[in-house]
């Protein structure tokens, strides 16, 4: 059955604003995350190649929404480099940000006051002595004992989560240029999947993290590699600025199961929690589109669109908490850049 979305909330981020990121862990589901990258003069988006030394300033906007009174409160605003992306660890409160000053940052929830702390950063080591790297993308390994994280330099690094603190392990060139995005194998986390502006998809054997094994080097897509999600039972989805959303059978890489063409440009792909192969597309030039995929992948079919956002379309994530009384309802948030515009919307499933 066909399925409708309503906007419930817009919000002005007044910084332009790239992802959006829910927490999903109780008892602070009712809380989101939406980060913004403050351009300089002259640059065009996130991906516009800018190579000089640029200052660039963000925020990470921390939200709360009771869907049973259906109010969204803005609880913090927390200053820092431009931010790229973010990713809440897997197992506890923790949310990891990455910055255009080359910087992984670490907070935790207070329980107290239900905000977010500091807890550390670390520097990800440049390529070079003095050149500008900017941290592009991060994944938590499943037992959120390591992170990845991609550059703008196509260089991909590992993080050890510690007692300690954050540790960096070992950097190396994985792309030609920019490293877009990095996602951890859900099923074997000794494989690392990287996509570059090289158009190129890679798998790594990061079991010897001095000199980590190239699986392979795919080169189905049309252009640049910008989005990439491991989902059960072998599967891999993979967005491109080709437009096209593509799904792999991680045993059989050479090729793709399927693409289908979302418009756009492909930057972020979410799973909706309760059903994880119905996909949330950040669509950059077009607009948010939900997707369903078969069990077997080889089936892609559009569900709804989301056509509020007049800018670059960036973030986007599922909130972790359902309207159970509605069945499928689900609610989502998403952001754009130039409009610096925040939504939060829900997707019901129509009789």
């Amino acid at each position: 059955m066909p399925s409708v979305i309503s906007t419930l909330h817009t919000f002005d981020t007044v910084y332009s604003a790239d992802s959006v990121e829910w927490c999903p862990h109780p008892p602070y589901q009712h809380l989101f995350v939406c980060g913004t990258y403050q351009l300089a003069d002259g640059e065009e988006s996130l991906t516009s190649g800018n190579s000089g030394t640029t200052m660039r300033k963000g925020r990470i906007l921390l939200f709360s929404y009771d869907p049973q009174h259906d109010s969204l409160v803005h609880e913090q605003t927390i200053e820092t480099p431009a931010i790229l992306d973010q990713k809440w660890h897997p197992k506890s409160a923790q949310l990891a940000v990455v910055t255009a000053s080359g910087e992984m940052q670490l907070y935790a929830v207070r329980e107290d006051t239900q905000q977010l702390s500091h807890v550390e950063s670390l520097r990800i080591p440049a390529e070079e002595v003095d050149c500008e790297q900017l941290a592009l993308a991060l994944d938590w390994s499943s037992d959120g004992n390591r992170a990845a994280v991609s550059d703008s330099r196509g260089g991909v690094s590992i993080v050890s989560i510690e007692e300690q603190g954050m540790r960096h392990l070992h950097r190396w060139k994985a792309h030609s240029f920019e490293a877009w995005t990095c996602a951890f194998d859900r099923a074997d986390q000794n494989v690392l999947y990287t996509g570059g502006d090289d158009t190129l998809l890679c798998t790594f054997d990061i079991r010897c993290l001095e000199s980590p094994a190239a699986r392979l080097k795919n080169k189905s897509h049309g252009a640049g590699v910008t989005s990439l999600l491991s989902l059960e039972g072998h599967l891999l989805a993979t967005g491109s600025y080709d437009d096209c959303l593509r799904i792999f059978d991680t045993r059989a890489m050479k090729s793709c199961l399927t693409e289908f063409n979302v418009g756009g440009g492909l930057w972020r792909i979410k799973p909706n929690p309760g059903r994880p192969r119905q996909l949330l597309c950040a669509c950059m030039y077009h607009n948010f589109s939900v997707v369903n995929v078969g069990e077997d992948g080889r089936v892609v079919a559009l569900d709804a669109e989301y056509n509020e956002h007049g800018s670059i379309c960036y973030g986007c994530d599922w909130s972790y908490r359902g309207r159970e009384e509605e069945g499928e309802a689900r609610y989502f948030a998403t952001c754009s850049f130039y409009d610096h515009k925040l939504c939060l919307a829900v997707l019901k499933t129509e009789e």
